[in-house]
């Protein structure tokens, strides 16, 4: 557990980016309004110490409600957690970037043109190196 809410009669909990509470509708209203907000703003700053704290206490403004308790999280899983829902919000549905796959600048590419024989000069391959040393 890192943070505790009450709202009115009842508590929740945030654990890992996730609200649990004995009251089905409760968990599920702050769930949603958490996944809502994030879309909308974000969520809380990257930079944030306690992210599930920030979190809570928006909660807890939208709510009416008040935080009973915070603890820090042990772990990074509660950063983790927010930073893959605000990953789940990107709009990919935009149109993707066209790229030409002519080269910029620079040397150009050499092609198998530029490795043709010039007349008058044998050609030497690999086979015939071998056999001129024995």
């Amino acid at each position: 557990m890192s943070v505790l809410l009450r709202v009115g009669n009842w508590k929740a909990f945030l654990a890992a980016g996730q609200w649990t509470s004995a009251s089905a509708r409760l968990e599920r209203s702050l769930n949603d309004a958490t996944r809502t907000w994030i879309h909308e703003t974000g969520g809380p700053s990257i930079r944030e110490q306690n992210q599930e704290k920030a979190v809570a206490q928006e909660m807890a403004r939208r709510f009416n409600g008040e935080i009973v308790l915070q603890l820090r999280p042990a772990s990074r899983a509660s950063e983790r957690s927010f930073w893959a829902q605000r990953q789940l919000q990107l709009d990919f549905t935009a149109d993707p970037l066209i790229f030409s796959a002519r080269p910029v600048g620079g040397r150009p590419r050499k092609t198998a043109a530029a490795k043709e024989v010039k007349p008058g000069h044998p050609a030497k391959t690999r086979a015939s190196k071998r056999t001129v040393g024995r």
